[in-house]
């Protein structure tokens, strides 16, 4: 057995966390690289919709006073024994983008056991190997990046695959990072960033897309991009232009949270063209749209009822979506945003309800549910 798995193996040994059940997130994440170091940056960036920060210990009370959870960093676990009963603890940093991942087994393994309670955090780039990672590290769970508007679109969907089936095996959450705001000038500084006119098109594409795959939690990179800065960088309660889109959406994922958050993700099919390393539906499948460019994420609660977040994949144009069920699966309801509550689907032009028209937004997802059968 390699050291460091061992390692880790002895560690839950030792805490009697080897029966204890995975651990779980309490709350969707929306989480923001950066930390508010006045009570004005906390409430600014609560009012934006995060619920999860990355700030070093002396900001736990700050942040709890305004609804905050933090991702700890620069502590050790001696530290992480010291304060894992403070209500603001997310977790503990450990490393972003280690060039070995195996090579953090040791440390995780350490937090976790003076903290059997929350997960040592760790960030991968998204071609990293996860085989190698999960079976050293015995991660609490996956968080990975991967900047599609940045970097290359046409990897996004695989990436999404590979990490969803890895944490799936793992029955590990995933958790992903989504660059916020679409002009890829910003991830090096260069000059003349801007807010592009399909920003908020974009962006609502990756965080539904990657809400279809059963990620447990949207990352934002990062305050810089999000919100104004100073001289010496130094943050500003004012959102960019990005910032205010990025703040929309976080309203959209956190009335969805709670109904996501229980659901366990069971397949993610597309239509053709297939991205790389995707599959259609099968034949004959119980729930299949009509035409147009989709991918669909099916779910089961913990009852076992079916759900299904259909995402128009295409980020330049609306469409409406028509959606066939079978009719052992209906009546079929949608979750409502505006109403934050299921609503009855209606029927298309006096049909029987198996035909599902759905209106979506360019990158738009629809969560729907289905009898119980």
């Amino acid at each position: 057995m390699h050291r460091a798995a061992f390692v880790a193996m002895i560690a839950l040994l030792l805490t009697g966390a080897a029966t204890a059940e995975p651990w779980q997130p309490q709350e969707f994440m929306i989480s923001l690289w950066g930390c508010p170091h006045t009570p004005e940056l906390a409430r600014a960036v609560a009012d934006a919709g995060f619920n999860t920060v990355m700030c070093g210990p002396d900001q736990l009370d700050l942040c709890h006073e305004h609804g905050l959870r933090v991702i700890v960093k620069g502590v050790t676990p001696e530290d992480a024994r010291r304060l894992r009963d403070h209500p603001a603890v997310w977790g503990w940093f450990v490393e972003d983008e280690p060039k070995e991942p195996p090579s953090v087994a040791d440390e995780v393994a350490a937090f976790h056991e003076a903290d059997p309670t929350h997960p040592a955090y760790v960030n991968l780039m998204a071609w990293q190997d996860l085989s190698a990672y999960i079976a050293a590290v015995q991660p609490r769970v996956l968080s990975y990046d991967y900047y599609q508007w940045w970097w290359n679109e046409a990897h996004h969907f695989s990436r999404l695959e590979v990490h969803r089936r890895a944490a799936l095996e793992a029955g590990i959450p995933l958790i992903c990072w989504i660059e916020g705001s679409s002009d890829p000038r910003w991830e090096w500084g260069e000059k003349g960033q801007t807010r592009l006119f399909d920003n908020p098109d974009k962006l609502r594409h990756s965080v539904y897309t990657a809400l279809a795959y059963g990620v447990k939690g949207i990352q934002w990179f990062n305050d810089y991009v999000v919100f104004r800065h100073a001289a010496g960088r130094r943050m500003l309660p004012e959102l960019r232009p990005a910032g205010e889109d990025v703040a929309a959406l976080n309203r959209e994922v956190a009335t969805l949270g709670p109904q996501l958050l229980g659901l366990r993700s069971t397949a993610v099919y597309h239509a053709p063209p297939l991205p790389t390393g995707t599959r259609a539906a099968p034949d004959g499948h119980w729930l299949q749209p009509i035409g147009g460019d989709w991918v669909v994420g099916h779910f089961v609660d913990e009852t076992e009822r079916e759900h299904a977040m259909v995402v128009n994949r295409d980020y330049e144009r609306q469409r409406m979506m028509i959606v066939r069920v079978a009719a052992d699966h209906l009546p079929v309801e949608r979750f409502d945003l505006t109403r934050a509550t299921w609503v009855p689907c209606p029927a298309v032009d006096g049909l029987d309800v198996r035909l599902v028209r759905l209106p979506l937004r360019p990158g738009e997802g629809a969560l729907l549910r289905f009898s119980r059968g």
